[in-house]
């Protein structure tokens, strides 16, 4: 008996323990929160930005976003940070596109293309469209966009080094319907060209 009233009291405590520093937090002074909330209002401005329609709508479900905040007088320095994103509105949830690490699957990416759109010669130029609004490449890289097809598959280069290349790889079936899209860090020879 004295087992069990013991196991209770352990049990009771660990709660107590565990729940306190949510009753804690829930309790933060609600004219503090109002206090920063309006500092982040004073110091930064955020502008939302619909992509034309244009260059997604053939290949994309969705509507794709600029989103700009730009953050000044922090610190007491007069500069401004700038924060740059890119997102889908996918009608019931914004998301972020995936971010690429190295060789990179994009599952994500694939599932927001049209049902409906194929990837042919007619079309990889809107294909390269897209990618240059999502994943657009940095100022500072020489442009080496091209875009080919080779052993089934669609190639969107957008850096090389020397003889080593890098980009999406997009793999088709015979009527150019996105089976992937993976970016390769590197390909081989053998299969660009």
């Amino acid at each position: 008996m004295t087992q069990i009233h013991t196991s209770l009291a352990r049990k009771s405590l660990w709660a107590i323990l565990f729940l306190l520093p949510s009753v804690i937090l829930s309790q933060r002074d609600g004219s503090a929160l109002h206090r920063l909330d309006q500092f982040m209002r004073e110091s930064s401005i955020t502008t939302y930005r619909e992509v034309s329609p244009d260059s997604t709508a053939q290949v994309l479900k969705y509507a794709v976003y600029h989103i700009t905040q730009e953050t000044k007088n922090l610190y007491s320095n007069k500069d401004t940070d700038i924060n740059r994103l890119i997102v889908i509105d996918t009608g019931e949830k914004v998301n972020s596109f995936e971010q690429i690490h190295g060789d990179t699957d994009l599952p994500e990416f694939q599932s927001y293309i049209r049902e409906d759109f194929k990837l042919t010669d007619q079309t990889a130029l809107y294909f390269q469209g897209v990618l240059d609004v999502t994943y657009p490449l940095p100022s500072w890289k020489p442009d080496k966009r091209e875009f080919f097809f080779a052993h089934g598959k669609w190639y969107f280069l957008r850096d090389a080094y020397f003889r080593t290349k890098q980009g999406f790889e997009v793999t088709v079936d015979a009527e150019g319907k996105i089976l992937s899209i993976c970016y390769k860090m590197k390909w081989d020879e053998s299969e660009s060209r």
